[in-house]
């Protein structure tokens, strides 16, 4: 008996190779949204962490940590106040699950100011802290962007410390005008932030700024990862965006450095800025350091009472200005 054979038909092999593309068209999509999901949600833990080491810190210190300390050290006389320099990550390490790292940090001693291999600008990292300093902590990271070093001698961190508004002046200094809870004199009280723990933000994510050796100028491809760099000049909007001016590296690159250009961002410019970061910085009087993430549509930030929300890109500026500053008496929007 003669057997029927059954085969497929060169119509019918494509129509199957047509579906199997249409159903991989529709499923990567939704792989990919459900790793940032994912990724997302590791970053938010992430600042969980930090939002509740700053209670624990206050907890134990009655305020907060100083955004960028000066302080003299008995045992290094010659050193300047302002080299000692531990940034409110390295102050809060004790408290983030991160006890190894912390006691492997001699916070004793100025993080500047010693001879050694590793250097700061124009002064070196004790050797005794050399290997702490440059050792990356994974949790320092947004896993939505790249996890790598900007400076080889250096952790970096996507989190960066809130310090205010930053509102353009040419006369004044982010660093001294600063209405957020992290400022260079003192430590701020929870007591003092008058808008409410609810509605001021203490920490954001932002990108990690490019890495190698540079030098490099303002692109279309690099604008979220610079910063713009003037001498002179009132920031504006203009002044900001010109394609080729100069630019810096410097966001994100060591998290136990307290000094803004480091690790600190402000509330004027919206999350995700089509602005580039900007600064005035030679000398240092203004700066634009935005919230930036990798996250579709906004960036997590950490308020003050410890919780955690994903702000909008589309956020109202001024709500926006207002969850910067911490005693301004802003009637904030929903955010």
């Amino acid at each position: 008996m003669k057997r029927n054979r059954v085969a497929f038909t060169l119509v019918e092999l494509l129509v199957v190779i047509a579906i199997i593309g249409i159903l991989i068209a529709l499923l990567l999509p939704a792989v990919q949204a459900a790793r940032e999901a994912a990724r997302r949600m590791s970053c938010t833990n992430n600042l969980k962490q930090i939002g509740l080491a700053l209670h624990n810190f206050h907890g134990a210190h009655k305020k907060l940590p100083v955004g960028s300390p000066s302080e003299s050290c008995p045992d290094f006389p010659s050193i300047p106040a302002w080299q000692y320099r531990w940034g409110p990550l390295a102050m809060l390490s004790p408290f983030l699950e991160q006890y190894n790292a912390y006691d492997a940090l001699d916070m004793e001693m100025p993080l500047y100011g010693h001879t050694g291999l590793f250097r700061g600008p124009g002064f070196g990292v004790h050797p005794d802290n050399q290997i702490p300093v440059g050792t990356p902590i994974g949790f320092l990271f947004c896993p939505s962007d790249r996890t790598e070093k900007i400076q080889e001698d250096f952790g970096a961190t996507n989190y960066l410390a809130c310090w205010g508004t930053a509102q353009p002046t040419s006369t004044g200094t982010a660093i001294f005008e600063t209405d957020g809870v992290f400022q260079q004199e003192d430590g701020v009280r929870l007591a003092d932030i008058t808008d409410g723990t609810s509605n001021t933000v203490a920490f954001s994510e932002s990108l990690l700024s490019l890495g190698g050796s540079g030098p490099y100028t303002l692109s279309e491809d690099n604008k979220d990862q610079v910063m713009v760099s003037f001498r002179n000049g009132t920031l504006s909007e203009a002044l900001c965006s010109a394609i080729g001016s100069d630019v810096s590296t410097f966001r994100g690159a060591r998290w136990v450095d307290g000094f803004v250009l480091y690790s600190a961002y402000y509330h004027w410019q919206t999350p995700n800025s089509e602005i580039p970061d900007c600064g005035v910085v030679s000398p240092l009087r203004s700066l634009w350091i935005a919230a930036r993430s990798r996250h579709p549509g906004g960036v997590n930030v950490v308020l003050c009472d410890g919780s955690v929300r994903f702000v909008s890109d589309t956020i109202e500026i001024d709500t926006w200005r207002g969850l910067g500053s911490r005693n301004g008496g802003e009637v904030l929007g929903q955010f």
